[in-house]
């Protein structure tokens, strides 16, 4: 079984703070924005061989470059801005929610460079991300110009494609869709569904990702969407392990989610195993690979470290030593 991470990876560790030196260097004007960019850089080039040292086969860049999930596109689009903090869902982080000023219009460049200079870097496959649509919609503070959620989110996926198109463009094969708002939200499942259609018209690979809140009941719904993965977290609720009894109607590649990014304890081979056990009776194996539930950022690095390893030993030993 392969396996994969989604979402941010911890951006400094006990004996590496570059990049939180560096930022404050730049808030207090000691740092141009060519000085950040190179430490940008080297921070990428150690998240990505963090994740390879751990034996992850598909691995991302760990989007250091990001602040969170939506302010690289509300910060880079036009008519799009960063607005007031809120947190995040129920996790204790924050993030800044879009304002919308006016039609958004995307160039389709945002993602490309930081791809390029990742892809580089990566010896095993890399694979690019984007925030999901409905996500952006539903967390945006202030909205200008759309009339409705529907209006807005349909917007949102038509830039977020045009994105997709420039990451196909510098080669990426296959792009998260990390849409946790899918999860939070199944009551807008038809309106995610649309807008995924309009991101497939890119012609790209979509993984999604409805992550933070359990998705049993709208598994079957989310099989119909034009995916070639759905990400699937088994593991961070008490009531998670019930989406494995409904796996049977998804026919892409299921990505489980088996080691939870945001708890400190370190899962026991036998507790993926089990999990692993259990979706294999749904699922085949060439069908099947495992993953965190989210981003590790919400984790210490020690203990994100510990966790990939976790997650890599699980996949070796074919889901878990029992």
């Amino acid at each position: 079984m392969k396996t994969t991470v989604v979402g941010a990876f911890p951006k400094n560790s006990d004996e590496r703070q570059d990049l939180r030196r560096a930022l404050h260097k730049l808030d207090r004007g000691e740092l141009d924005q060519a000085g950040i960019e190179t430490v940008f850089d080297e921070t990428t080039a150690w998240a990505i061989g963090e994740l390879e040292a751990a034996g992850i086969d598909v691995v991302n860049d760990g989007q250091i470059r990001w602040d969170d999930l939506l302010s690289t596109f509300a910060g880079g689009w036009a008519n799009t801005e960063r607005g007031p903090l809120e947190r995040f869902y129920d996790n204790n982080t924050y993030f800044r929610q879009p304002v919308i000023k006016g039609p958004i219009e995307s160039d389709g460049q945002l993602l490309v460079t930081p791809f390029k200079r990742a892809k580089a870097l990566a010896k095993r496959e890399v694979k690019a991300a984007i925030c999901g649509p409905l996500t952006f919609a539903t967390l945006t503070a202030e909205d200008r110009q759309y009339k409705d959620l529907e209006a807005r989110t349909l917007a949102v996926a038509a830039a977020l494609a045009q994105e997709l198109r420039g990451l196909k463009r510098a080669g990426a094969t296959l792009v998260d869709v990390e849409e946790p708002a899918l999860a939070a939200h199944p009551e807008h499942v038809d309106l995610a569904h649309a807008a995924i259609d309009r991101l497939a018209e890119a012609g790209v690979a979509l993984a999604l990702y409805p992550y933070f809140f359990p998705i049993d009941r709208i598994i079957e719904k989310l099989a119909a969407f034009p995916i070639a993965q759905l990400g699937v977290d088994v593991r961070s609720r008490e009531t998670s392990p019930r989406a494995i009894d409904r796996l049977g109607a998804v026919k892409q590649t299921v990505v489980l989610g088996v080691v939870d990014a945001r708890n400190t304890r370190i899962e026991a081979p036998r507790a993926i195993g089990d999990l692993v056990d259990a979706a294999r009776k749904y699922v085949p194996e060439d069908r099947l690979w495992l993953s965190t539930t989210t981003g590790l950022e919400y984790l210490p690095h020690d203990v994100a470290t510990r966790k990939l390893a976790a997650l890599a030993d699980a996949a070796r030993v074919g889901g878990g030593v029992r």
